[in-house]
């Protein structure tokens, strides 16, 4: 396989895991892997949660992706799993340490990440939609769901 058809396949498998993430999130942590992933809905304490358990099996994944390329089952499985394995890390970052500030960010606020920030709040505050990380598609009744009930804590501020 020849570099560029290898990046190809890596930048496939980078998008198709915000699908897989869309509905690991939606059918396994919303329902059967709820007794984890509660704890990333909860008050957060600080250090490890429950929830940490799913990046760790989704990475035993990844690592079976590069086993499998290495014992010889085809050079589309690298680049698979480079693809795989970015979406890792770029979920990491924008997930812990932007949005959920678990680890010192050095990244200021900016528009996009700020964007995926207010669109996983949505998320926190009402339990469903967006399911989705990289690409979260809010619909609009939520997003001015979240914004009647910010102006209305905003508001009640106000008058105290």
């Amino acid at each position: 396989m020849n570099a560029l058809t290898g990046v190809l396949v890596a930048f496939a498998a980078f998008a198709v895991m915000e699908a897989v993430s869309y509905a690991s999130h939606r059918w396994i942590m919303h329902r059967i892997g709820m007794r984890w992933h509660r704890s990333h809905h909860a008050p957060t304490t600080g250090g490890w949660e429950a929830n940490d358990l799913f990046p760790v099996l989704f990475s035993i994944v990844g690592v079976a992706i590069f086993g499998a390329a290495a014992l010889g089952a085809g050079d589309w499985l690298y680049w698979a799993g480079t693809g795989v394995t970015a979406y890792g890390a770029i979920y990491l970052f924008v997930h812990e340490i932007y949005i959920h500030r678990r680890l010192p960010s050095p990244v200021d606020d900016v528009g996009y990440l700020d964007w995926l920030r207010e669109s996983h709040r949505i998320h926190h505050l009402f339990g469903g939609e967006p399911y989705g990380m990289l690409l979260p598609l809010v619909p609009r009744r939520l997003r001015d769901r979240a914004a009647a009930r910010r102006e209305t804590i905003l508001s009640t501020r106000n008058r105290l």
